[in-house]
């Protein structure tokens, strides 16, 4: 979060402007946002818990909107509830990442076989989601992560296997966690933004060869970006 973001009022309330960019959304739905928001940019570290009366001051709502965010955001794999003792955000560990890295290859690289081989129509929401890519301002590391997270489930929904979306859709939360550290520690996102546009340019043409080496390709910077993550600490990897 910037400076803005997270400063409170001198009796803990969001500043004006918060209050105004929240108008018209519920109390839990803002309790939500907020929270999540601050487990991906790092101001809830892992293994911090996260106590109602902090978690009420940061979003400016009631308990009651507060504990219901913090049990989506558990059930999504954010946090670890623990009797009496709160919401603790959920530390990853070196070798989980990786697995997830294995994870994530074979069922995107499966959708996108299936998505080749049996000539599936392409979503223009596809497309859409490339075009808004340049359209986010280069510090919203969230918006970006949110964005990738859109387009590589479009594609995996696109392949029509309800069990693998099911799957991917468990990979949610650490997905956009390494998303966000990795745009955060520098991984080019213009970069990633031309992946996109051609990854669905193969796919649109159903070229399965060229739609399966850029997906390997453009998942491979997952390993480099764990490793970089290990090597630089606790305090700056996130996990």
């Amino acid at each position: 979060m910037t400076q803005s973001d997270t400063t409170l009022n001198a009796d803990g309330s969001p500043p004006a402007h918060r209050r105004a960019e929240s108008k018209g959304l519920s109390a839990r739905q803002r309790a939500y946002d907020g929270l999540r928001k601050g487990i991906l940019s790092g101001d809830f570290p892992p293994g911090e818990f996260i106590e109602e009366a902090m978690a009420t001051k940061a979003t400016g709502v009631s308990r009651t909107p507060v504990r219901e965010a913090l049990s989506r955001l558990a059930a999504e794999g954010f946090l670890v509830l623990h009797p009496r003792r709160g919401a603790m955000v959920k530390p990853i560990s070196t070798n989980e990442l990786f697995d997830l890295y294995d994870v994530r290859l074979m069922v995107e690289s499966h959708a996108v076989s299936r998505i080749c081989r049996e000539k599936a129509p392409i979503p223009q929401l596809l497309f859409d989601l490339c075009d808004k890519h340049a359209t986010i301002a280069e510090d919203d590391f969230l918006a970006f992560a949110d964005l990738n997270h859109r387009f590589h489930e479009t594609i995996v929904r696109t392949a029509g296997n309800a069990v693998l979306n099911q799957v991917f859709e468990n990979l949610r939360a650490n997905l956009t966690r390494v998303a966000m550290l990795s745009f955060q520690l520098g991984v080019p996102k213009q970069r990633e933004g031309t992946m996109h546009r051609a990854l669905a340019d193969a796919l649109a043409a159903h070229d399965e060869s060229r739609a399966l080496e850029i997906t390997k390709e453009h998942l491979g910077s997952m390993p480099r970006v764990v490793a970089a993550l290990a090597d630089a600490g606790p305090s700056r990897s996130g996990f």
